[in-house]
């Protein structure tokens, strides 16, 4: 009875907001993102998210083209630089592809504090690799 109960709360609380969804507003919003990253900062750190580019379009391409594979996490260490005040961490990391022998790499993303526990020794991630160059990931 229970998931029932926070069931009706929330179409309650659904119905009693005053927040609609705007979608012409959405769109506009996501169209300015997009033009921001086309225009991202050249002075920005690099490599902090693999091959994925600020170019979300981009990387939706590139990410159509990757081979996917599995990471098992060696070992973490932060680079010292950072995005926004979360670290730069350099991963080090043993990539396994169907039908290939596994190799070693370093993959350096942003990881935030409460993500921390998902990038430990041992665990292994999900990952795509560049059909042209295997150094280049992309989480996922």
């Amino acid at each position: 009875m229970g998931v029932f109960k926070d069931i009706g709360r929330l179409m309650k609380a659904g119905a009693a907001s005053s927040a609609r969804i705007d979608y012409a507003e959405a769109l506009r919003q996501s169209a300015d993102l997009a033009e921001q990253y086309a225009n991202a900062d050249p002075n920005a750190p690099q490599g902090t998210h693999g091959a994925a580019s600020a170019n979300p379009f981009a990387n939706m391409a590139a990410y159509a083209t990757m081979t996917p594979a599995a990471g098992t996490v060696l070992s973490l260490a932060p680079t010292g630089a950072d995005v926004a005040g979360t670290p730069i961490y350099a991963v080090e990391l043993d990539v396994l592809i169907d039908g290939r022998p596994p190799y070693r790499t370093t993959y350096q993303t942003v990881i935030a504090a409460g993500a921390l526990h998902n990038w430990q020794p041992g665990k292994v991630l999900p990952f795509r690799v560049s059909p042209n160059d295997p150094h280049a990931l992309m989480l996922g």
